[in-house]
């Protein structure tokens, strides 16, 4: 690549490509399309050469013939007594008689020729209005291309920009996730720590239920001796007191009262 090719834009270099293209095209066309008509132009050229030739010799004749006719006229050569002239005349004659009919045939050829090179002519004028159109198709279809092309680039980039998004999302997904399953853990290990500690307080609170029970049993046992070395007389109010007394139950508990579920 040039310095000058180096510095041009891309849409520039698409530009100048395309009229080279274009140029090469119709040079292709020309060269195609005359050629053809190369010996059918030269062909007529050279009857038209031969026809311009032969009026000149019928005209060269026509005046020999008629010189002869008025010298033979005036009497200056007497026909019967010169048969060189009387031939000489008949030859001019049959002379100037085949040139009419090469001049016939020449001009018949010429029209035949003049027919197919309107014929040719027309299918020229037919193929440039089909080229034109084809390079109009043509050069439409180039917009469409550079359409389609930034289009695509636009996609592309869309894209990128999705893929992007996403592998962000993913890696942000991952995070979160590796969070979670730390925070999972740790209420795992928070709750199984719950559990212990609400065991704990269970059997804490158990264990003083169970010294309650044992103080208050003891209390009573004491109150029921107590009451049974007193010896003094019982009142009818102390002997009800001393029997509601006597009918407390003294056994131990053999059931937990309160217990915790965690």
């Amino acid at each position: 690549m040039t310095s000058n090719e180096a510095g041009v834009p891309h849409a520039a270099r698409e530009d100048v490509n395309w009229r080279k293209d274009l140029i090469s095209q119709l040079r292709e066309r020309n060269k195609s399309q005359t050629n053809c008509f190369a010996d059918l132009i030269s062909l007529h050229n050279r009857l038209f050469e031969n026809a311009n030739t032969l009026r000149n010799a019928n005209m060269q004749l026509t005046i020999a013939n008629e010189t002869l006719r008025r010298e033979a006229a005036n009497g200056a050569i007497g026909m019967g007594g010169n048969p060189d002239l009387e031939g000489r005349l008949l030859k001019q004659a049959e002379e100037l008689a085949m040139l009419h009919k090469r001049k016939g045939e020449h001009t018949q050829q010429i029209v035949d020729l003049n027919n197919k090179l309107q014929a040719m002519t027309k299918e020229f004028q037919a193929k440039e209005i089909s080229l034109a159109e084809s390079l109009e198709a043509n050069a439409n279809l180039r917009l469409e291309i550079n359409k389609c092309n930034g289009k695509e680039k636009e996609l592309e980039s869309i894209n990128q920009m999705l893929k992007d998004e996403h592998q962000a999302l993913q890696l942000a997904f991952a995070s979160l996730e590796e969070k979670l399953r730390k925070t999972q853990e740790e209420n795992r290990q928070l709750i199984e720590r719950l559990i212990k500690y609400k065991a704990r307080d269970a059997e804490k609170m158990n264990e003083e239920n169970d010294n309650f029970l044992r103080k208050r049993q003891a209390r009573m046992q004491k109150e029921l001796e107590d009451a049974a070395r007193d010896t003094r007389p019982v009142s009818p109010d102390r002997s009800s007191l001393t029997e509601g007394i006597a009918g407390l139950p003294t056994a131990v508990p053999t059931n937990v009262s309160v217990t915790f579920v965690c």
